[in-house]
């Protein structure tokens, strides 16, 4: 029974240097990443955006030189900020795609979850990718 009371101290100390580890690691790891096409996929810079937070940082990658980033109000299917990424992009050899990062702005939002959406096409095909969850914004 001793043993087992001097493990205890010690095994909490390698949890408590573990947990620590882990919640030092970068924020790219909090950063909200895609679901669908992968063609089009991006991830956002956040998955809150705090009261002085003043843009979403997106930044993607697509197989054309195009696509448009769109926000919407969680319930509402209409898009409420809409940037067309045509210019500034730029083609990465190893990914074999081109490169992008776009910012939407957050003037003028109320409080609540949103979505970002990135839509493209090439050739014939249409390609669609959406957050797998939503984005809170706090005011």
């Amino acid at each position: 029974m001793s043993l087992s009371k001097r493990a205890l101290p010690c095994l909490l100390i390698v949890a408590f240097i573990l947990v620590g580890v882990f919640s030092l690691s970068s924020t790219k790891a909090f950063a909200m990443s895609s679901k669908g096409s992968p063609e089009i996929a991006f991830h956002t810079d956040a998955n809150t955006y705090t009261k002085t937070a003043t843009t979403i940082d997106v930044y993607g990658i697509c197989n054309s030189n195009g696509v448009s980033v769109q926000l919407y109000k969680k319930g509402n299917n209409n898009a409420i900020r809409i940037v067309d990424v045509y210019k500034g992009m730029a083609y990465n050899k190893s990914l074999g795609a081109f490169t992008y990062k776009t910012s939407i702005s957050l003037k003028g939002l109320s409080a609540g979850q949103y979505d970002v959406c990135v839509y493209g096409y090439w050739s014939w095909k249409d390609y669609r990718a959406e957050l797998q969850h939503y984005l809170t914004i706090q005011r």
